[in-house]
């Protein structure tokens, strides 16, 4: 029971074929992962490839990966966040906060 509620449906790093999507499914549901894959392929052939092709891809771009293996996606998307974060601390440090200020109007028409 506690195991349940701690499991997190992420691509797998061990079980896979492409992406790990189908082994993820696997292991979350405790399925056999070429089962899926077998029903998957079906249904696939069955909808004239296309939208079988275009789910898988959408899964593996939503889908978390393995945080034990990230792979090479894992690693692309933990490189992008990096990229980021150093971006916005160049941008923080660039600026500067000023404090005590004092505002003063000043018309240059009337020192004629």
């Amino acid at each position: 029971m506690r195991e349940s509620r701690h499991r997190r449906l992420t691509r797998s790093a061990a079980d896979r074929i492409l992406g790990g999507v189908l082994g993820g499914f696997g292991q979350y549901f405790h399925i056999s992962a070429n089962l899926l894959r077998i029903i998957y392929v079906i249904l696939t052939i069955m909808t004239a490839i296309v939208p079988g092709v275009i789910i898988y891809l959408i899964l593996l771009i939503i889908m978390p990966p393995d945080p034990a293996n990230p792979g090479i996606l894992g690693m692309l998307h933990t490189l992008g966040d990096l990229s980021k974060q150093v971006t916005r601390d160049d941008h923080s440090r660039s600026r500067r906060q000023l404090t005590d200020v004092e505002e003063k109007d000043i018309k240059r028409n009337e020192r004629s």
